[in-house]
């Protein structure tokens, strides 16, 4: 019940008070929540070491780790935001789109979009921004409670987000076959037997092979976009190339090398701007493995070449 009043009350004082005197305050917030919260500062500084192939004692790990905690929780300050914000409001749509092209190629193929993004900088942000070229459904986990996924699916609804659960693959067929777009997130890790491996900065790991699957089935354009914050407070979005669901005749191979690419992109994002990642869970598993192509790999605190 407190975060559901929090999020009640953070919507009201969005109204009232300045964006930067509110990120001033998720700055603060950010703080305390990383200091305060050990376990999932371990995790951030796990993660990051990898990122930056250091240790998590390397100060520039440490840094980076706090700062994506910051970057965290202004993005949930942009969260409280949405319900006074539209594509018309300059924040929105002075937003520079970096790869627009692409993103217009895969609409014109006329055979379903699917958006594959990350828990990277700013989600609701660029999805108004989005919903200037295209009317998409995004696909969402559910909350717990279910008083607080209510509001959180309202707020969306409200700003014309069509939603589809996670678990409703046949709805998300449906929208690709009716040449609709789909904005998913692919990064969550998940155990090696679980996923498809990947590869993800020089060592192996597993995600849900969704867009992979998803794209093969119905024939849908990927397409990897990913929304930041600039320091001046401002906004951008970079979209890659199109990736094409080629068969091939082996379906895992398939899908491994479609999740493999999404990932390289996630890749060239989180090495530009690692503090603007924001991942509380253990990436990388501990144990020796294998990599996609083979190579055996030992994980640990920091990366392997």
């Amino acid at each position: 019940m407190a975060l559901y009043l929090l999020i009640q009350v953070g919507a009201v004082l969005s109204k009232i008070i300045p964006r930067s005197w509110r990120y001033l305050v998720g700055t603060a917030v950010g703080d305390l929540v990383y200091w305060g919260w050990p376990a999932k500062r371990r995790v951030l500084l796990a993660n990051m070491a990898t990122v930056l192939r250091s240790s998590p004692n390397d100060p520039a790990v440490q840094r980076l780790a706090r700062k994506s905690m910051r970057n965290y929780i202004k993005y949930l300050v942009e969260f409280l935001e949405l319900p006074t914000l539209s594509s018309s409001d300059e924040v929105i749509a002075g937003m520079k789109i970096n790869g627009l092209e692409h993103l217009q190629t895969a609409l014109d193929r006329g055979k379903g979009v699917i958006l594959a993004s990350a828990h990277f900088g700013t989600i609701e942000v660029g999805g108004l921004r989005l919903a200037d070229f295209t009317d998409f459904h995004a696909v969402y986990d559910t909350f717990s409670p279910p008083y607080l996924d209510q509001l959180i699916r309202r707020k969306r609804l409200e700003k014309g987000i069509h939603l589809v659960p996670a678990s409703d693959v046949r709805q998300m067929i449906r929208v690709l076959r009716s040449s609709g777009t789909l904005i998913v997130l692919f990064d969550r890790p998940v155990e090696l037997d679980k996923g498809v491996p990947v590869s993800f900065f020089g060592r192996p790991t597993a995600v849900p092979a969704g867009p992979a699957v998803l794209a093969l089935r119905t024939g849908a354009t990927i397409v990897p976009v990913y929304m930041f914050r600039q320091p001046d407070r401002s906004f951008e979005s970079v979209v890659f190339p199109c990736i094409e669901a080629v068969e091939t005749g082996d379906r895992d191979a398939d899908t491994a090398r479609i999740m493999q690419r999404l990932m390289d992109t996630m890749q060239t994002v989180v090495a530009e701007r690692p503090d603007q990642w924001y991942m509380f869970r253990p990436v990388w598993p501990s144990e020796p493995t294998q990599l996609p192509d083979g190579r055996h790999t030992a994980t640990g605190d920091t990366a392997t070449g």
